[in-house]
């Protein structure tokens, strides 16, 4: 009797003897296991699925059996997939009590081999300030301007105070275009890096408030 005869007609298989049970007791359960992973394709979970080290879908060729990743998550919650915007924040960011740079630049981690395409800057907490200016800039060194150039008053020019909830756009420094050569963006990075985000003020803050800078960004490896 073959091996499939066995899983298909069990009630034969009494004619081997007595001592073939433990065998044909292993391929019942081998049966029953086999019909479990069929029906787990279709499995619905009630609650949350949990993984340590990430999930993928993958897509099948009919012909060649071979898996192709749709979507990778990585341990970390993010995407990887090319070409898939993501969104990070730098939070907390405060106005000095003295004019100058935040005692608390935010810094946001930028993942290898993305390119940085948007920043907007959300005022979680109204800051008080004697009558000046607010601004920021971003770059990849503390206090740096090389993602974002330093604008002194774009965030309140010649006021005192910034109403809870504003929105400040911020324009994203561009490299020489149309010239004899074309350098890298600086938006890009191949490796991980820090990017500080650093607010600025021209006089005195008796209320430090706070910022939180929204990073969009695209994985393109």
């Amino acid at each position: 009797m073959t091996h499939s005869e066995f899983l298909d007609h069990p009630a034969q298989a009494k004619d081997i003897g007595a001592h073939s049970a433990p065998f044909l007791c292993l391929l019942s359960l081998t049966r029953c296991f086999t019909w479990n992973i069929l029906t787990l394709a279709n499995t619905t979970f009630n609650g949350p699925v949990r993984s340590e080290n990430g999930f993928k879908v993958v897509s099948k060729n009919s012909s060649t059996g071979a898996f192709t990743d749709v979507v990778d998550i990585a341990s970390t919650g993010i995407v990887t997939n090319k070409y898939v915007k993501h969104v990070g924040f730098a939070t907390g960011v405060t106005v000095n009590t003295t004019a100058g740079d935040s005692p608390s630049i935010g810094e946001f981690t930028q993942p290898a081999n993305t390119i940085i395409t948007d920043i907007k800057i959300f005022c979680d907490t109204s800051p008080v300030i004697g009558t000046g200016d607010i601004g920021y800039e971003v770059g990849t060194t503390s206090s740096g301007a090389q993602i974002v150039a330093a604008v002194t008053d774009e965030i309140l020019d010649g006021g005192t105070t910034v109403v809870e909830h504003n929105v400040t756009l911020t324009t994203l420094v561009v490299q020489t275009q149309s010239g004899t050569t074309a350098p890298a963006s600086v938006q890009y990075t191949s490796a991980e890096r820090t990017i500080y985000c650093n607010i600025t003020n021209t006089v005195d803050a008796t209320t430090a408030g706070s910022f939180t800078f929204i990073i969009e960004y695209v994985q393109i490896a």
